[in-house]
């Protein structure tokens, strides 16, 4: 009976294996070796969505962009057709104008 449950115990850890190992793989090719990334928090998805539509310097691509916090009550994300995002970094705001297809940076 013991040498059952073991087997059957080996058994479920080897196919446990091969299975992380299998999703560990089809996550890698789809993300592009770039790993799984949660944005849940409507912070994290501006931010998200401002990164991916946007044609502005390295700088706040990569940090601003990345770190930042939105300022909703200063934003404007109501507005049509495009919203008007305000996010902090470092004690400075920066506003972002987002359309449809572009996001600028308002100086």
């Amino acid at each position: 009976m013991k040498k059952v449950f073991l087997k059957r115990l080996l058994y479920f850890f080897i196919g446990l294996f091969f299975g992380l190992l299998f999703l560990n793989f089809i996550i890698d090719q789809k993300t592009d070796g770039k790993g799984i990334d949660y944005c849940y928090f409507p912070n994290c998805r501006v931010l998200k969505d401002l990164r991916k539509n946007s044609d502005v310097a390295p700088f706040i691509k990569d940090s601003v962009l990345v770190e930042g916090k939105v300022i909703f009550n200063k934003s404007e994300i109501r507005s049509t057709p495009c919203q008007l995002y305000v996010v902090e970094y470092a004690y400075e705001e920066y506003r972002f104008e987002r359309c449809d297809s572009l996001t600028k940076y308002l100086e």
